[in-house]
């Protein structure tokens, strides 16, 4: 996957620099959601204004309007809408739903990545399961550790079943 993000990320500075400006575009990259609010705001505040991206004047108001934008995005979410729900969601009946939310990403991830080619996904899958299983030692300070190693093997075994023409 990372040649694939790299690939976007190239794409994305060449795509959005040129319309945002350099300010605007690290603004825009830090805080995200650039096709949907940063890029119509930068170029909504550009046309108000009669500014050019390419003069320091529509650098300014490029960057200044993704700023606002930001800090609105922040206010409205972070003040007016989690803060009354805080009780609700700091309940105890609910922390254990909080507690699978990464496991549900994940698992959400790995569906597809599965469906799309599951003679790759078998491997791992058998070694993390025999290595947690026969190793209790391995918990979750150890994630950080089996990732890369789970990763290495699949590229590995990857690599050995494509040689076999066993992968398409």
């Amino acid at each position: 996957t990372a040649p694939m993000y790299w690939a976007v990320g190239i794409v994305e500075t060449f795509t959005y620099v040129p319309m945002l400006g350099a300010g605007g575009s690290y603004l825009s990259f830090v805080t995200g959601n650039i096709s949907n609010l940063k890029l119509p705001v930068a170029l909504n505040a550009l046309e108000q204004t009669n500014a050019n991206i390419r003069t320091e004047e529509g650098e300014i108001v490029s960057t200044v309007a993704i700023a606002v934008s930001s800090i609105v995005t922040m206010v409205i979410i972070g003040v007016i809408l989690i803060t009354p729900l805080t009780p609700i969601l700091d309940a105890p009946v609910l922390a254990p739903a909080f507690a699978q939310i990464l496991p549900a990403l994940f698992g959400g991830l790995g569906v597809g990545f599965v469906s799309k080619n599951w003679k790759i996904a078998v491997a791992p899958v058998i070694l993390m399961l025999a290595l947690f299983i026969f190793v209790p030692a391995l918990n979750s300070s150890t994630v950080g550790i089996m990732v890369p190693v789970g990763v290495l093997f699949t590229i590995g075994v990857s690599r050995i079943l494509y040689k076999k023409h066993i992968l398409d």
